[in-house]
């Protein structure tokens, strides 16, 4: 397994990679609003062709340099998952994903912006690629929610929540298996994060509640527009 690296809370690169995360998600909403149709949908496509293309380089840098293995590189956190869901969604605009990246992928991109752990180095593409993939998890379904108009469905909060127990329930004993950490079902990931309550496997019943709980949140705030 390759080495996970924690970028230190409140340091300079810290600030720099969350201030222009946000910057540019709200720059891009910004700019977006007012135009037409058509250019908004001629972005749609092209921010998830920017998402295979990322994937891609990532993915062919990390074979290239020899650093890929099974335990660390399958598309199987929950961030990644989340990823790929969210340029499937761009491009087919398929309602339970939509739902999967307003509920999930948010929150998600939003905690992994506040406690940055790098899992494949610490390159200056890797750096890019980390901030690209998680900024564009709030870019994405934001996008489609306030520009594009989606909505989710009235009981879509729990169903979404219920979605996600299906990975969970896959990669659980796979990790065990392959001596991974996928979703971090096996132990707890490095950072210093609050939310991360107790023991294993304790921390990981805290951690469905606390998904539930920002699931519920943001159900309530789409609830008021």
């Amino acid at each position: 397994m390759v080495d996970h690296i924690v970028i230190e809370p409140l340091s300079i690169l810290w600030w720099k990679g969350l201030l222009s995360s946000f910057f540019s998600v709200v720059l891009l909403l910004f700019l977006l609003r007012k135009q037409s149709l058509k250019i908004k949908e001629i972005f749609q496509k092209a921010l998830a062709f920017a998402f295979i293309l990322v994937y891609l380089i990532t993915l062919i840098t990390t074979l290239r340099n020899g650093t890929w293995n099974i335990q660390d590189h399958l598309p199987l956190h929950l961030c990644r998952i989340s990823f790929i869901i969210c340029f499937i969604t761009l491009l087919s605009k398929t309602q339970w994903m939509y739902e999967w990246c307003l509920f999930l992928a948010i929150p998600a991109g939003f905690h992994s912006l506040l406690t940055p752990e790098l899992t494949n180095g610490t390159s200056n593409w890797f750096f890019f690629d980390y901030y690209f993939v998680h900024a564009g998890m709030l870019l994405a379904p934001l996008y489609l929610t306030l520009i594009m108009e989606m909505r989710p469905r009235k009981r879509a909060w729990l169903h979404t929540f219920y979605r996600l127990q299906i990975p969970v329930v896959f990669i659980f004993p796979l990790n065990f298996i392959i001596n991974s950490n996928y979703m971090y079902l096996k132990a707890k990931p490095i950072v210093e994060n609050p939310l991360l309550i107790g023991q294993w496997p304790y921390y990981i019943l805290v951690l469905e509640l606390v998904t539930l709980l920002h699931i519920y949140i943001i159900h309530l705030v789409i609830l008021k527009r």
